[in-house]
């Protein structure tokens, strides 16, 4: 027996999918696990916060490219700002695979090996490794057919 199609597309949507631009101060307070007073700041510094007249709203994607390198100190309020990562933390951050991660951070150089003879620790500087990557950044390409055109005189 065939399956009977809805007639909105609203019918085939989930709840639980919807990709939010813009959070609520308690929204962002539990999706990025910090107090109320520490979070404004953040979203102040990372010129993520929107006042509205009557609600404060946070911009999610500049929240979360500013707190890339932050780091939460566990039992506390604090945060902390991340200059080196190991190789894990940093392919995760990234999205890049270890090797690949691993090949890009010696060609950026910007390992460093701690304790090298003892089997030691291998921490990666995120601030060169950041340099290096935007070497990869595409120029920008105009559309062929222009989303938006402005007035003539604009």
């Amino acid at each position: 027996m065939a399956n009977e199609l809805q007639t909105s597309i609203r019918a085939y949507t989930a709840d639980d999918i919807q990709i939010k631009r813009f959070l609520r101060v308690d929204e962002a307070r539990q999706l990025f696990q910090l107090e109320e007073e520490v979070l404004l700041i953040v979203a102040l510094s990372a010129d993520a916060l929107y006042r509205l007249p009557r609600t404060a709203l946070i911009h999610q994607k500049k929240m979360e490219d500013f707190m890339k390198h932050l780091y939460k100190v566990p039992n506390t309020s604090k945060c902390v700002q991340k200059k080196y990562v190991r190789i894990g933390e940093g392919s995760i951050t990234y999205s890049i695979g270890h090797h690949r991660f691993i090949e890009m951070a010696r060609a950026a150089g910007a390992v460093y090996k701690i304790n090298e003879g003892t089997g030691g620790t291998v921490l990666i500087n995120l601030e060169l490794f950041d340099e290096y990557m935007e070497q990869f950044r595409e120029e920008v390409v105009p559309l062929k057919h222009p989303l938006f055109v402005p007035a003539k005189g604009e």
